[in-house]
């Protein structure tokens, strides 16, 4: 993809086929859909910078939202705003969703089930993995595929091994994109994945050359989406606004939110759009993270996070408890202080899904600005970390000797939910193709669609739902 970046006067003159708010994953992997040929024009609110810029300014690219006066219990909710967003600060963690997770009321009786299931979104889960360069190995048997990883799983640490070899049935190689093979340099498994100074793991920058190859497209940077001009039902454009105040409406057919789940739904909301469940179902995952002694050695494998387990993820208990996925990390590690037991100690994560509250939303202040009403994480969530929690030996081979700290994590960096996927306009926002009911023309993109929470981290999942959007398209 070949970016051309244009000043708002110039960007403001013409028509473009497509119009879309934002560039990090959502925004990328939709155009990466698109058929060939299409003018597309990206509105960034951020700068860009290049990985060496990116390493030596250490820019504070993070928005924090701010909380409603009427919130009950106070949580952080951020996003990167820069080019890339998230895609620069991530980890590189890239689970695919398990089938039941779209499914939960189904088979459950909990939740909301998902317009669509695994099965259609498999082939954009491969693809995103293609193009991401992902490694892993090991979970056919949980999370089916019609393709092998793209790269092989890294090399896996001590404990792993030992984990593995007596549980194949639920431990495996956690899939990544931090590299191990392709064209970024190995992961170096220091630990130090937010700024990641080889540039091994995926980002929107590093991947511009495998996204939407051969597309030129323009590039309105430091540029905010405001609201979506809308006459008759049918979008005429973005109206957007310059870091100096200037404001203008970019013509397009298509406009395509993918800033974030909290600014898509403020975008629609000042744009005049009424549907019930805008703002509404905020949500993210709730984690606790363990640091467990243990009588075997642990680390020296080849990237930060080796091992995941879902030992704890799938069952009856979905009726009353949540589901959790666990993370077996190798960097940075976090030594005994006993003499010659310095690394028989592993540091777990449990992350649970929660069941989204639809009192937990977003909402605009007197000034047009977002603002969050938050209610917390319910209770299912924390009845699924407990239940992990009292039956970690379950899921280890070698004994625990002691949980010596345990945290829950103030913020998964997750947003999700906020304009909900479904077919029904009264309980959604948008359709299965990621179009806002009523408004033809109009798609919101990424992770603001999930319905339903699930344990697995959610890039790989927005990236391929977003991907299918463009398909669609």
């Amino acid at each position: 993809m070949i970016l051309t970046p244009l000043s708002l006067e110039l960007a403001a003159r013409g028509r473009w086929d497509v119009v879309v708010a934002g560039t990090s994953f959502a925004a990328m992997f939709f155009v990466h859909g698109l058929a060939p040929g299409r003018r597309v024009l990206f509105v960034e609110k951020g700068p860009r910078f290049t990985h060496e810029e990116w390493l030596r300014e250490q820019p504070n690219a993070g928005e924090h939202f701010a909380q409603a006066s009427e919130s009950p219990v106070a949580k952080p909710w951020v996003a990167t705003i820069l080019f890339g967003g998230g895609s620069n600060c991530w980890w590189g963690q890239t689970p695919r969703m398990h089938p039941n997770d779209f499914r939960l009321r189904e088979l459950y009786g909990v939740g909301t089930d998902w317009p669509i299931g695994y099965d259609t979104l498999e082939p954009f889960y491969a693809e995103v993995e293609e193009v991401m360069e992902v490694s892993g190995g090991g979970s056919d048997h949980i999370l089916p595929r019609s393709r092998p990883f793209p790269y092989p799983p890294h090399v896996p640490s001590r404990t792993d091994i030992a984990l593995r070899g007596a549980r194949p049935d639920i431990w495996h190689a956690a899939p990544t994109a931090r590299s191990n093979g392709g064209s970024r340099p190995i992961c170096c498994a220091n630990g130090i994945c937010t700024t990641c100074p080889i540039d091994s793991k995926f980002t929107i920058t590093n991947g511009l050359p495998r996204l939407a190859n051969g597309l030129e497209a323009g590039l309105l940077l430091e540029t905010e989406a405001r609201l979506v001009d809308i006459e008759g039902g049918t979008a005429r454009g973005l109206v957007v606004r310059s870091r100096n105040g200037a404001e203008a409406r970019i013509a397009a057919d298509v406009v395509a939110l993918a800033a974030n789940p909290i600014a898509n739904a403020a975008i629609l909301m000042r744009s005049g759009h009424v549907c019930d469940a805008l703002g509404r179902y905020l949500h993210e995952q709730e984690s606790l993270s363990l640091t467990v002694d243990v009588a075997h050695r642990n680390y020296y494998g080849g990237t930060s996070i080796t091992g995941h387990c879902y030992g704890f993820y799938d069952g009856p208990h979905r009726a009353e408890a949540a589901a959790v996925l666990v993370e077996n990390f190798n960097a940075p590690s976090l030594l005994r202080s006993d003499r010659g037991r310095w690394t028989e100690r592993m540091l777990i994560k449990l992350i649970g899904e929660d069941l989204p509250n639809p009192e937990n939303r977003v909402i605009l202040d007197e000034t047009g600005e977002p603002a969050i009403v938050w209610h917390g994480h319910d209770d299912y969530a924390f009845r699924g970390l407990h239940r992990a929690r009292d039956r970690l030996q379950e899921i280890l081979p070698f004994p625990i000797e002691a949980i010596v700290n345990e945290e829950l994590i103030e913020t998964e960096a997750h947003i999700q939910g906020t304009h909900r996927m479904g077919t029904d306009p009264a309980t959604s926002v948008v359709d299965p193709a990621l179009r806002v009911h009523g408004l033809a023309n109009v798609l919101a993109l990424g992770a603001g669609c999930f319905p339903a929470c699930s344990p697995a981290n959610p890039t790989l999942t927005l990236s391929a739902v977003s991907l299918r959007a463009g398909r669609l398209l």
